[in-house]
């Protein structure tokens, strides 16, 4: 509630009923003076601004220190304290997917740059048929040959936009760097429809009579995600203080020490399986056992769905470059 003057008259300005009260009983509006001073903005504005924070540290604490927590207490109906599961989501996703493209600016060129030499195969990558120098003489080809010879549809359309790429792109390099960066910038489209289908499998493995809605699946898989996008920032910001003192060559190129790969890939592997087993464990309050199985179970199911997607994304930025 803020603390202005309330109006005189009890007439809504926002759905005209009236007034009984200081609030309206109909859409919620506080009924004060329209025309707010300016010390009352900022007071609002910073009102909000720490309420906000406030709630952000406290989902952060539980977030990350108490894997399936939020999503527990979610269930039980505490929401006040913590921002809402889709927030959450959305939060953590631009700020890592914002922090993660800044900081990897120009990696691919850098890297496609010191090879010269492999211009010819990078522009393989792409070539599904070398023996095709043009889409006329493609089109002159397919002509000619019997319908059941001729390339299906999906494979005319891939033939086709790949001799629009070799047209437009003669450049090997630079057809190699402008799909990578096509590519990267679906991952957040990507993992956004993989969450329903990874909360679709979780609904299958613990439908235990009713007890889970679908739903709750959901608000268990938004929380997972944010966990892990904050995580790997935390081990993107440990690359950078190594680089900073000079024990690691995070993005630079060159020679790498031995602790490359073990705190981007291995610690960082370490952790997100932990946590997402103490999560599947805290939340579903299931055995040792049982989670542990069913854990496997959604992590087999999990490299299928994941390389099923990151085929279809390839594909789609392909095409769409």
């Amino acid at each position: 509630m803020s603390h202005l003057n309330e109006r005189r008259e009890k007439t809504c300005l926002n759905c005209n009923a009236v007034i009984h009260g200081r609030f309206c009983h109909i859409c919620g509006q506080e009924n004060i003076e329209p025309r707010e001073p300016f010390k009352h903005l900022f007071a609002h504005f910073v009102f909000d601004l720490f309420h906000f924070d406030g709630k952000f540290f406290s989902t952060m604490k539980a977030l990350l220190l108490k894997p399936g927590f939020l999503s527990q207490e979610h269930l039980k109906g505490r929401r006040a304290d913590y921002l809402h599961p889709i927030r959450l989501y959305i939060f953590t996703s631009a700020f890592f997917f914002l922090f993660l493209f800044s900081v990897n600016t120009n990696k691919i060129e850098d890297k496609v740059a010191s090879n010269p030499k492999d211009s010819v195969e990078n522009n393989d990558l792409v070539n599904f048929e070398r023996s095709y120098s043009s889409i006329r003489e493609y089109d002159s080809v397919q002509a000619k040959l019997p319908n059941d010879k001729k390339d299906g549809y999906i494979i005319e359309k891939l033939t086709r936009k790949n001799l629009v790429l070799k047209e437009k792109y003669p450049d090997g390099k630079v057809l190699l760097s402008k799909l990578f960066d096509v590519f990267t910038h679906q991952y957040p489209k990507l993992l956004f429809v993989s969450l329903p289908i990874f909360a679709f499998f979780l609904f299958l493995l613990y439908a235990r009579k009713g007890k889970y809605y679908y739903a709750d699946h959901i608000v268990y898989t938004l929380h997972l995600y944010a966990a892990f996008f904050i995580i790997m920032f935390l081990v993107m910001c440990m690359n950078i203080a190594f680089t900073a003192v000079g024990l690691y060559d995070y993005g630079k190129g060159g020679e790498k020490n031995y602790l490359d790969g073990f705190i981007s890939s291995g610690f960082s592997a370490c952790v997100l399986l932990f946590y997402w087993y103490k999560s599947l464990r805290k939340f579903y309050q299931q055995s040792r056992r049982k989670t542990i199985l069913k854990f496997s179970l959604l992590l087999m199911i999990n490299v299928l769905i994941f390389s099923l997607l990151f085929l279809i994304f390839i594909l789609f930025s392909f095409m769409i470059i």
